[in-house]
């Protein structure tokens, strides 16, 4: 049995209590009590250790029916078992303490067979119940970790095929840890300036989650195209647009190891984080609410660190001077929600851009 060994048996007169108390007692230590303060007070002292309570109907002081309620609002009657004694069969009684959790009324005379199927049966299967419950527990656990180190495992993946993209475009891959801050940091403003939009800690994280491969896509263009630091071609202008689609291309493959909502959102990240909100942007030149919140959040952090990035071909610009070029329209026109939030978060984006 479980450490809870003791039946409390209470109210009656003491022959009662035996009657109860003889049939029971080769399994469980028996404990009585005369009335319904004392009931509490022993509830209150062994609640560790009970098994199970025998409350008469017609309890001095405090009442089984008023006994039944507090073991009830203290959520104690799956961890003690409840059981009403009555001279006589009364459905009102019934009724009552049935409502309040207990698992059976037992009536006078008192046969030891009943006893023992009425209370024992009930307490074996209560055992095995909270056994079974206690496994199902600790299988769910060892899945809960299992699917965290997937998702670390994923994480991590994500990180390190962003970081090569980095390091074979800028020999850096700070651009993929800010592309990540500054994803959070607008995602939460875009959240609290606008509470109707959907977006919960779940989609924020995706989100998060999803900017860290925006270019994955660049895997697939050539470094002639993706290194060269002259004016491209019209032609060479296609093959590197063409990571927006590639990138999609590849999340198809990772489809496995991420679900459903994850591949959702990493799919229109890598396709759309070029769209414009005036349908200028591509591959698919789509307009306003057409692109995806997600796609419009990572597109508009990863014009604003590409401005204040130093990569091979290019110098920096000063905060200040990518923050009004963003907002006046001169790197692509941004929905007007957007940018709502994007100056609403400058501050922030401004410290985590100078601690990484």
């Amino acid at each position: 049995m479980e450490e809870r060994n003791i039946i409390l048996i209470a109210g009656g007169n003491g022959e009662d209590r035996k009657l109860l108390g003889d049939p029971l007692s080769n399994t469980y230590d028996i404990i009585e009590a005369a009335d319904g303060k004392q009931v509490l007070a022993e509830i209150q002292r062994r609640k560790g250790e009970l098994a199970a309570v025998l409350l008469d109907w017609d309890m001095p002081l405090v009442s089984a029916y008023q006994i039944l309620q507090v073991m009830q609002s203290k959520g104690m009657m799956e961890q003690i078992l409840a059981f009403v004694t009555t001279v006589e069969p009364d459905p009102d009684i019934d009724s009552k303490v049935y409502s309040l959790g207990a698992v059976s009324v037992l009536c006078k005379p008192y046969g030891v067979a009943m006893i023992r199927r009425q209370v024992l049966d009930r307490l074996e299967d209560a055992v095995q119940l909270r056994s079974l419950r206690a496994q199902v527990a600790q299988k769910e656990k060892l899945v809960e970790d299992s699917l965290k180190k997937l998702d670390g495992f994923y994480d991590n993946l994500l990180d390190a095929i962003g970081s090569v993209m980095e390091y074979r475009i800028s020999e850096s891959d700070q651009h993929v840890k800010r592309i990540k801050g500054f994803s959070r940091i607008l995602a939460v403003a875009y959240r609290n300036e606008f509470p109707d939009c959907g977006l919960d800690e779940d989609e924020i994280n995706r989100i998060v989650r999803g900017s860290v491969i925006h270019d994955i896509g660049k895997i697939a263009v050539p470094d002639a195209v993706l290194l060269n630091p002259a004016k491209l071609t019209e032609d060479e202008q296609q093959i590197l647009r063409s990571h927006t689609t590639k990138g999609e291309e590849i999340m198809q493959q990772l489809r496995e190891v991420q679900d459903e909502e994850q591949f959702r959102v990493s799919c229109e990240i890598c396709r759309w984080h070029h769209e414009r909100h005036d349908g200028s942007g591509y591959p698919d030149g789509l307009e306003g609410d057409e692109i995806p919140l997600s796609a419009q959040i990572v597109s508009i952090v990863d014009v604003y660190d590409e401005l204040v990035s130093e990569r091979i071909f290019k110098k920096p610009v000063d905060k200040e001077t990518a923050f009004r070029k963003i907002m006046e329209g001169k790197c692509g026109v941004f929905a007007p929600r957007l940018l709502q939030c994007f100056e609403a978060s400058k501050k922030l984006l401004e410290l985590f851009s100078d601690n990484n």
